[in-house]
């Protein structure tokens, strides 16, 4: 793997991380990624994290799944364990989509 392909791979997956702590109502922060990519990072992990969480009145349940309820922490813990796979998918698809509109417009 080259070091652009390495440096992608890593940002999938903070991204996608990202995405899970939001749709957890966690803290995240998105210091860590290049701050080129932060305002589009932010509207990936927006998109991503709507569709990992179902807020069922007082109680969150996994919208991948229909698990639940959770505590916040609870399903976070859940969303890594048993959907990161496809989250690691969405957030790379996501990005790439990005990448492909920056470059050909």
């Amino acid at each position: 793997m080259d070091s652009q392909s390495v440096q992608l791979v890593e940002i999938v997956s903070k991204i996608a991380d990202l995405a899970i702590r939001r749709a957890c109502g966690l803290q995240y922060s998105l210091e860590n990624l290049p701050p080129s990519l932060r305002k589009p990072a932010r509207e990936i992990i927006e998109h991503i994290a709507s569709q990992l969480v179902l807020h069922d009145r007082d109680t969150l349940r996994c919208k991948l799944c229909g698990r639940g309820p959770f505590t916040r922490k609870g399903l976070y813990l859940h969303i890594r364990r048993v959907h990161l796979d496809h989250v690691y998918q969405l957030a790379r698809r996501e990005l790439e989509e990005y990448l492909w509109r920056l470059k050909n417009t």
